[in-house]
């Protein structure tokens, strides 16, 4: 069996309304040298039905099951299964562009870039809508593309929209960390290792926001995870001696994931009419948020853990009991 240049990785949980979407969208790619690898994360709707019936019918397709565990577990089992050169990572409930991989792979081909980024539009209420802020076409160095992919305002750490050599993960030991904003945690530390980042100016990748989404359904164990993905950053570069390079991108993201906590916290509470120990939380929030910042934070080569954290407010109960 030949090596295809990519692989495509789609973790699949119970999204049999969009499933064949995504999947027909990749399989109508006009680049053709790849292979699909399809997690079935234990569905228990249609998923995995649909994804077999794909295999069935295009032998570029491969269906992996297992027990629900996670999408990064998904990523990683598909990444443990890759033959491909190059790495494409797509969710199952969007789709892309026809020529979406073939730009990216054209991209890197062209410039010798270890990673490839593309521009995105999102359904919203059935809009679709494309970013304010948009990356200019073009090769961008590690060092410029890196500081911009950390303060997340023209590059973004969706794992979706970019195509990765897939020695970035092998040859650094890189995986996504079981937890929420695992592509947070896990892009940046990618980006780092590669001599470069080519962009195109197309969008070739459409995301479906919908009910059940990460940020749709925040609650504290999410805004931990969105905090300790923040921590992880900090983290890596500081092992790897290059923390005082990209000291003010990190800053810069930990204030926009402090503020943004604020808000969270207090819709948490408010959803939950329980405002017992909200200010409590409040003051978690600041407290892990300098703890990232700190000039004397000690690197650990393990993945690092809060100092702290916060907790779920519980809804009230009635006088009665019930």
């Amino acid at each position: 069996m030949s090596t295809p240049a990519i692989s495509v990785i789609i973790p699949i949980y119970n999204v049999e309304k969009y499933l064949a979407r995504c999947l027909e969208s990749v399989r109508a790619q006009t680049f053709k040298d790849f292979e699909v690898i399809l997690v079935n994360d234990g569905s228990d709707d249609g998923s995995a039905d649909i994804a077999r019936e794909f295999c069935e019918k295009d032998r570029r397709f491969s269906q992996i099951d297992k027990e629900n565990s996670g999408q990064a577990e998904s990523r990683n089992l598909g990444l443990r299964h890759a033959r491909g050169d190059f790495v494409a990572f797509i969710d199952s409930d969007d789709y892309i562009r026809e020529d979406y991989l073939e730009k990216l792979y054209t991209a890197c081909v062209e410039s010798g870039a270890d990673m490839s980024y593309c521009r995105y539009k999102f359904y919203l209420l059935g809009i679709k809508i494309a970013p304010v802020l948009e990356p200019r076409a073009g090769v961008m160095q590690t060092q410029a593309a890196l500081n911009e992919l950390i303060r997340d305002n023209f590059l973004h750490s969706y794992p979706w929209n970019k195509l990765y050599r897939k020695s970035l993960f092998e040859d650094n030991e890189i995986e996504f960390p079981k937890m929420c904003f695992e592509d947070l945690a896990t892009s940046s530390r990618l980006l780092l290792h590669a001599n470069k980042l080519a962009v195109t100016d197309q969008y070739l990748y459409y995301y479906v926001k919908r009910r059940g989404s990460t940020m749709t359904t925040m609650n504290c164990a999410k805004i931990n995870d969105y905090l300790q993905a923040v921590l992880i950053i900090r983290n890596y570069l500081e092992t790897k001696g290059q923390y005082g390079i990209y000291r003010k991108a990190v800053r810069a993201l930990a204030a926009k994931v402090r503020l943004f906590n604020i808000y969270s916290v207090i819709r948490q509470h408010l959803l939950n009419l329980d405002f017992h120990g909200m200010l409590k939380n409040l003051r978690t929030n600041k407290v892990i948020y300098k703890y990232i910042i700190s000039d004397d934070y000690t690197p650990t080569d393990d993945i690092p853990a809060l100092p702290c954290l916060i907790t779920q407010p519980g809804k009230q109960k009635s006088k009665s009991g019930s």
